[in-house]
């Protein structure tokens, strides 16, 4: 009898183990979708301007981490949300000294958002987001090689409104994809996997 209990005590604590084990496992996952892309973000010897610099390409997202996020200056809701939770995360991650390992990269779908209107756009959020702008067939192979969706819905006067994707992309120091965050996009999932990552 004295066998048994020990047999039953030995067995109570393996399944304890067992569960506490991968209940941590699970809690150290990331947040984001994983993605293993084998080609970098933008197209290779390709530079785009941005509102930072002249040349902007995949060497320039090599070295830190990049979120990425398509939008469009005259987006009446959900790109100013995702700009400003973006902006917010950003101040969460300068109490940490982290806020330098990480860009934001902004690209618009609309080819009539010059370079002087996403640069106002985007650094009305944050003077550090980075906004490119790219022709319309630029946009179209870029959006085939990420599978981002984009589509003219309707008119208003001159501002053109768009359906498009509202995934935030995780770019890594190698300026490829690992991973997406897709609607709702909440700071602290983002948070959390972003201390790990810049640290």
């Amino acid at each position: 009898m004295r066998m048994n209990k020990s047999y039953i005590i030995y067995g109570l604590a393996v399944v304890i183990l067992t569960i506490t084990f991968f209940h941590d496992d699970a809690q150290d996952k990331l947040k984001y979708t994983s993605i293993n892309a084998t080609d970098m973000f933008l197209e290779e010897n390709v530079t785009y301007k941005s509102t930072k610099i002249d040349n902007f390409s995949n060497n320039s997202l090599k070295g830190q981490t990049t979120l990425v996020f398509f939008g469009y200056s005259s987006c009446p809701d959900f790109c100013p949300d995702t700009l400003a939770k973006s902006n917010q995360l950003f101040e969460l991650l300068k109490k940490d000294n982290l806020d330098k390992k990480l860009q934001l990269l902004f690209i618009s779908v609309d080819p009539k958002d010059n370079l002087e209107v996403i640069k106002k756009y985007v650094e009305y959020f944050n003077k550090d987001f980075i906004g490119i702008s790219m022709n319309a067939d630029a946009m179209e192979r870029l959006a085939k090689r990420t599978g981002v969706y984009y589509k003219k819905v309707s008119s208003t006067g001159d501002i053109d409104f768009y359906d498009h994707t509202g995934a935030l992309f995780v770019v890594d120091d190698n300026a490829k994809i690992i991973g997406l965050y897709t609607p709702p996009l909440l700071n602290k999932d983002i948070y959390d996997d972003m201390q790990r990552i810049l640290n």
